[in-house]
């Protein structure tokens, strides 16, 4: 089983300007901390937007934030590292991104689709999440899934002002 993931937002800007944001380490830092989490660290920025860009970015969940049953299954304060690889794609920006969480028999994957809308641009984040637990995994799914819908939030705020 999976659970799906599907979040739209929205830029004022053009995908270009957008992905030369997702390109400054400066700029992903601050994103980092704007989203809370523990320990925020860009861990990879090679590339560029036009020759294909890779980003790999880690932080900790605190536990006291999980339900009970889920902070449960895994020790301490679950450690995530997400890795998006983007590419040039027509008028936009494509990526593929892969969320790993240490020490849980959990992952998030799919896609990001960064294209232009009227004098903007418009994200589009597609992937699932998979936890083969019998039983639990659906539930802890779904944490992950409004875990991640929550952080993308955040990083939509930070990224919309420092347009």
């Amino acid at each position: 089983m999976s659970t799906a993931l599907h979040v739209v937002q929205h830029y004022p800007a053009a995908p270009s300007a957008v992905m030369a944001k997702f390109a400054d380490r400066a700029f992903l830092d601050g994103r980092l901390q704007a989203a809370g989490g523990l320990e925020p660290s860009v861990n990879e920025l090679s590339g560029s937007p036009a020759e294909g860009l890779i980003l790999s970015m880690q932080q900790s969940i605190p536990a006291s934030a999980l339900p009970s049953m889920v902070a449960s299954l895994i020790p301490g304060d679950p450690v995530t590292i997400r890795t998006e690889k983007w590419r040039a794609e027509g008028a936009g920006f494509l990526a593929d991104f892969d969320v790993v969480i240490k020490g849980a028999p959990a992952s998030l994957k799919g896609t990001m689709t960064l294209s232009p809308a009227g004098t903007g641009s418009t994200l589009t984040v597609d992937g699932s999440a998979s936890v083969p637990i019998p039983l639990f995994g659906g539930k802890i799914e779904s944490v992950i899934v409004e875990q991640v819908e929550q952080l993308l939030v955040a990083e939509e705020k930070y990224t919309a002002a420092a347009l």
